[in-house]
């Protein structure tokens, strides 16, 4: 029996008639779990840094853009190239080609789905890359940078269409794509004309190139562009390495395209299928990576805010000074005090209440306090002032207390 060394191959011998050399444990064998809970992982991931981006630009920073636009485009693409996954894995994506090859229904099912993938997989890519360009448009202070971004930009929008004319057409009737009984023999009795599978490799290994020369483009160019902002250091370092995780999707590219080169010789490439896996971690990676920066404003929001939880816990309550009546470098000591019990404050319009040595008073320290001498709240009730300013003596000892208020409509006041 001669070697099955290419899909084709493969392909070739199951429709001579004969049966596939398989036993039933590797008929009953599938990897679907694996794949779908890969896809599924960077789908999961991209879908909630993306609702995040919307939540910044919508709801914080009250502005949506046509960056923000295009990239929400590219997300629903990659739910639907996920959704593809999903069929696909219905129609035996993850089981041993023979075995899908057993049932011609199944595999032109397949097939078809296939196709209708990597037209949306292909366009999500080229769309992530058109919004990171709008993206740095905005940071672009320089009419050079603005000139070859938007050349970039028709570039990206130019060869897209051309990838997509490719895939489209790639048979004429297109049906024949997956329909090989509209094929010439050996695989069908019909007269379409199809591209040969080596010149379809080697287009798609022309658009892969040209993903990773724009990829590697993408993730250096943030550097000058941000280098050259009105922001500290700190900002700027960190806004550059978040934009070239750009890399990351560069890196899955480059892994693409080698698992592209060697799909033609993989005689059972449905098991793993892992060159349209790696091209939708390179779509997923995409989106995320261009999404990080915008999420900057909630992240300082979250970071302020845990800064002010930590503050209160510090500092709630009552505080308490001991030492001298004033001054941080005096030997003052500090103390958090909690009370739920409510004080009822007397009224000030008696000097001798309101004298620091009196039993009545509420505010009997070892210092006074000089509120016997505010002639001016003689006719004030306690609702009217509290406590107001005033100079200690700093040459008497003694302990100051002081207390936070709340004031509530019984003229009571609540520690």
């Amino acid at each position: 029996m001669p070697a099955l060394t290419t899909g084709i191959d493969v392909l070739k011998r199951q429709f001579s008639g004969a049966p596939p050399p398989l036993t039933p444990e590797e008929i009953a064998f599938t990897n679907a779990p694996q794949i779908l809970a890969i896809t599924g992982s960077f789908f999961g991931a991209t879908v909630l840094i993306v609702m995040l981006r919307c939540y910044v630009r919508l709801r914080m920073l009250k502005v949506f853009g046509i960056d923000d636009y295009i990239m929400a485009f590219s997300t629903i693409l990659a739910a639907a190239t996920f959704a593809c996954f999903i069929f696909r894995v219905e129609y035996g994506l993850g089981k041993h080609f023979l075995v899908i090859l057993m049932d011609p229904v199944q595999y032109q099912n397949l097939t078809m789905v296939l196709y209708i993938h990597a037209i949306l997989v292909m366009v999500g890519i080229s769309s992530v890359k058109v919004s990171i360009a709008f993206f740095l448009l905005r940071l672009s202070p320089q009419t050079v940078y603005t000139r070859f971004l938007q050349s970039v930009i028709a570039i990206i929008i130019l060869y897209t269409i051309a990838c997509a004319g490719t895939l489209i057409f790639q048979c004429i009737p297109v049906e024949a794509t997956w329909n090989l009984s509209l094929r010439p023999p050996p695989f069908g009795t019909g007269d379409a004309k199809c591209f040969s599978l080596i010149t379809f490799r080697n287009i798609g290994l022309g658009n892969s190139a040209f993903n990773i020369l724009t990829d590697a483009l993408f993730a250096t160019m943030p550097i000058p562009l941000i280098w050259q902002l009105q922001l500290n250091l700190r900002t700027k370092v960190s806004l550059i390495i978040v934009l070239s995780l750009g890399w990351f999707a560069c890196a899955a590219s480059i892994i693409k395209t080698i698992q592209q080169y060697n799909v033609l010789t993989t005689p059972d490439w449905t098991v793993h299928d892992s060159f349209n896996v790696w091209s939708y971690i390179e779509l997923t990676i995409g989106i995320i990576a261009a999404s990080l920066p915008c999420l900057k404003p909630l992240f300082n929001w979250l970071l302020e805010t845990a800064r002010a939880f930590s503050s209160f816990g510090r500092s709630s309550g009552g505080t308490e000074y001991k030492g001298s009546a004033h001054g941080a470098n005096n030997g003052q000591r500090r103390t958090n005090e909690y009370s739920n019990k409510s004080i009822a404050l007397t009224s000030l319009t008696s000097r001798a209440e309101s004298t620091p040595h009196s039993s009545k008073s509420p505010y009997r320290t070892g210092a006074p306090t000089g509120l016997a001498e505010q002639e001016a709240l003689r006719s004030m009730s306690s609702t009217e002032s509290i406590l107001p300013l005033h100079q200690h003596d700093l040459t008497q000892a003694g302990i100051i207390v002081t207390r936070e208020v709340e004031v509530s409509n019984n003229n009571k006041w609540s520690v």
